[in-house]
């Protein structure tokens, strides 16, 4: 693969843009695209489409299109001890969430954080029996001690959350490993 591909492959699928919050990812297309197009277009909802004109109206019209999103959390509340509740934007299976390494989006700027939860073994529905852990019991935890402390840093509900994954090679070179592959490449 050309240095230039796996840089621009390493480069989407590490932008962070959850539902509602594209922004990164729609700047650094606008840029790409800028010198490949006649002109760009936003659309109400944020949409970015590149045009370009062919001298012949009657040629054919081509459209190729992707999403910017990915999946992420909305931040719903913060605990007295500074942890923060969430709601899942997207699908997410709760079994793989937990212990794994994410961005606090704020308007004061992003924080690194970790995603917890009960452990499986501390869950226990009537009866005995080992409960199904939910997505809304994952916790993320960016080191604030206080409610009042995380609001400090900027943190509210509403605020977005984002997986934190380096894009990486395989042991044998044949494939990358990445988030946001879906569109963005």
């Amino acid at each position: 693969m050309e240095k230039k591909t796996e840089s621009l492959i390493k480069t989407l699928t590490e932008l962070q843009s959850t539902s509602g919050h594209e922004r990164n990812v729609r700047e650094f297309m606008r840029k790409e695209m800028e010198p490949l197009v006649d002109r760009i277009e936003q659309d109400g909802l944020g949409g970015i489409f590149g045009v370009r004109e062919h001298k012949d109206a009657n040629a054919p019209k081509i459209m190729i299109a992707a999403h910017m999103d990915e999946v992420g959390f909305m931040v719903t509340n913060i605990t007295a001890t500074g942890l923060l509740k969430v709601s899942p934007l997207g699908g997410w299976n709760p079994y793989v969430v937990s212990a794994q390494r994410f961005t606090l989006q704020t308007r004061k700027g992003d924080y690194p954080v970790i995603s917890s939860s009960i452990p499986p073994h501390l869950l226990r529905a009537a009866g005995g029996q080992q409960a199904a852990v939910k997505v809304t019991d994952i916790l993320f935890d960016a080191g604030f001690t206080s409610k009042e402390e995380a609001e400090e840093y900027g943190v509210r509900p509403g605020d977005t959350i984002v997986p934190l994954v380096e894009t990486i090679w395989t042991a044998n070179k044949k494939r990358m490993i990445a988030k946001s592959w879906d569109n963005r490449y």
